[in-house]
């Protein structure tokens, strides 16, 4: 291989790493503070459909052993295996349908992957439940924070997508239907 070649190439490499950097969210979370043992809990900021993330963390001997994550649609009740389906219950769009139960179908992964890591920013995104992994990781931060004691504003750095930014269509109508406000 030649000299230029090999040039080429590492500038290629090394572009594809700056425009990973660049498209990847960064937390404000330092895992390095102790945590003291006990559960704890944290939220998300609402969607603009209303919807926000909960979760608990467990921690025992300054490690989490157990997360639970859900979120919560704009009147309480829990996104499920209805989710992403019309008021009347029917699948008025497949593929609008599947990528809401992917997300609903993330919460336990995600729930797992952070109580193996023990590092919210060592959670893999899932394909198709980026809103969700938003959710976790805003909640994720001020649950750990409370656990740590210490402020929990990186959490506010955050940003949570809406519908339009997940779905592309930004549809009010679809929005109401979904059981979000009429903002």
């Amino acid at each position: 291989m030649s000299t230029t070649s090999r040039a080429v190439k590492a500038g290629i490499v090394g572009l594809g790493a700056m425009l990973l950097a660049a498209c990847s969210a960064s937390y404000d979370i330092d895992m390095s503070v102790p945590m003291k043992d006990g559960q704890w809990s944290g939220r998300s900021n609402a969607d603009d459909q209303g919807a926000v993330g909960v979760i608990t963390i467990t921690v025992a001997g300054g490690q989490i052993t157990n997360t639970t994550f859900e979120t919560l649609k704009a009147d309480g009740s829990d996104k499920d295996g209805d989710y992403g389906k019309d008021s009347s219950g029917e699948v008025f769009n497949k593929d609008y349908y599947e990528k809401a139960q992917r997300a609903v179908e993330s919460y336990a992964r995600y729930s797992q992957e952070l109580t193996d890591k023990d590092d919210p920013t060592k959670v893999d995104v899932i394909s198709g439940a980026t809103v969700a992994h938003r959710q976790f990781m805003q909640a994720a931060i001020r649950a750990i924070s409370k656990a740590q004691g210490v402020d929990d504003s990186g959490a506010d750095e955050v940003e949570i997508p809406g519908l339009k930014d997940s779905t592309g269509t930004g549809d009010s109508d679809l929005d109401k239907d979904l059981g979000g406000t009429d903002k």
